[in-house]
């Protein structure tokens, strides 16, 4: 009887089982609700069937059916394999005939749309000043943009300093240190320039000995038609930049410091021959203009020099740098401070001349016929057969009336 039972084990052992194959090693099959591994251990097959007390048919629900008769000692409760998803299988066991999806490139580049070519507006060419051919076949001198078309002419404003009327200068004019010989002057008519900028006093002017600058010069010069500009170099501010400026640093009272170089600006100019109603280019070299106190004080000095040269009827005109003297100017004039300059004389290198586009000045300040813009500094020109080192600049702005 007992072998009889064993071999039915067998049997339906085999029957439930199967084939067992290497490929079905990590693969599940389903009988009824559940899942049971098809595998079977090493060693077992079809002609070695699993032992009676095999853990595999104590799980199975047939075998625990057919088991339930034999006794307590064969009776087990079922298991029931929770459900879970077959593993996708790898790729190397993937049919052969599975599509294969094709991921898009995207570094394939995209074609350029032609962009609209927008019309570029056409700008004004201004016109140039005519230079004349230097007399011994030498090199033009370069000719200075213009932005605006007035021709260089000298006129009477009918504006007035003090009662006295002013001479205003429009066209080019050239500035150095030492003022030239008059055999210089005369030679250099060959040139664009009929505007020249003296530097006639002030304790911090770099040249004090002025070899040719005097009255009969001033009188020989505007006989050829030249105009005069007249620098006046007084202290400078507190925080100059320039160390050569530094020991001319205005002092503790700059309001009555300034009135007091004020006359004496006066004083020069007349002893020179410079009538009331001329211009008077207080010189401020730059300076640090984000220091408070330093700028305070500058302004002091400044509105009170301006405001003594207007009172013994000069013109209070003011030279700078467009960053520093001549922005500070331009923030005093919005706050509503009284005592500035009348003529901004700004200085901004290495840029077309442009005597209404410096960006620190309004556009509506200062204007009509108060602006000069020195746009060159340090360079050589020969005209005449004579070479000086010069700047250049822009006038439109009165000048000196000489007798």
């Amino acid at each position: 009887m007992i072998a009889v039972l064993t071999a039915l084990a067998s049997l339906c052992g085999v029957l439930v089982a199967g084939p067992v194959s290497v490929a079905e090693d990590r693969t599940y099959g389903r009988t009824g609700d559940d899942f049971l591994p098809r595998t079977l251990p090493t060693g077992v097959g079809p002609d070695r069937p699993l032992s009676v007390d095999s853990p595999l048919l104590r799980t199975s629900p047939a075998r625990t059916a057919q088991l339930a008769p034999m006794g307590a000692e064969w009776r087990a409760a079922p298991v029931r394999v929770p459900y879970k998803t077959p593993p996708e299988p790898p790729a190397a066991h993937r049919p052969a005939t599975e599509p294969k999806t094709e991921q898009p490139r995207t570094d394939r580049p995209k074609p350029q749309q032609p962009k609209p070519q927008q019309p570029k507006a056409q700008q004004p060419k201004p016109q140039q000043p005519k230079v004349q051919q230097p007399t011994e076949g030498k090199p033009k001198a370069p000719k200075p943009k213009v932005d605006r078309p007035a021709a260089d002419t000298s006129k009477a404003d009918g504006t007035k300093a003090g009662g006295a009327k002013r001479k205003i200068f429009q066209g080019w004019a050239f500035d150095r240190c030492q003022a030239p010989s008059v055999s210089t002057m005369r030679a250099w008519l060959a040139s664009p320039y009929r505007g020249v900028g003296v530097y006639f006093g002030g304790r911090g002017r770099h040249c004090k000995n002025q070899k040719h600058l005097n009255r009969s010069w001033l009188r020989e010069t505007k006989q050829m038609g030249w105009n005069v500009l007249p620098i006046y170099v007084g202290s400078q501010s507190p925080c100059v930049i320039a160390n050569i400026k530094r020991k001319f640093t205005i002092g503790g009272n700059a309001w009555a410091q300034g009135r007091q170089e004020a006359r004496d600006a006066v004083s020069q100019a007349r002893r020179l021959g410079m009538a009331p109603g001329s211009a008077l280019y207080l010189d401020m070299e730059a300076y640090r203009l984000g220091q408070r106190r330093c700028a305070r004080t500058t302004l002091a000095f400044v509105r009170s020099w301006n405001r003594e040269v207007r009172q013994q009827n000069y013109v209070p005109g003011f030279y700078s740098s467009a960053n520093s003297g001549v922005r500070h100017m331009e923030r005093a004039r919005k706050a509503g401070e009284r005592d500035l300059p009348e003529v901004m004389w700004f200085a901004r290198w290495n840029v077309p001349p442009s005597l209404y586009g410096e960006k620190w000045l309004n556009r509506r300040a200062w204007h009509p016929n108060r602006r000069i813009h020195q746009y060159a500094g340090d360079v050589t020109e020969r005209h005449g057969g004579r070479r000086l080192a010069i700047d250049r600049n822009r006038v439109d702005a009165p000048v000196a009336i000489i007798r």
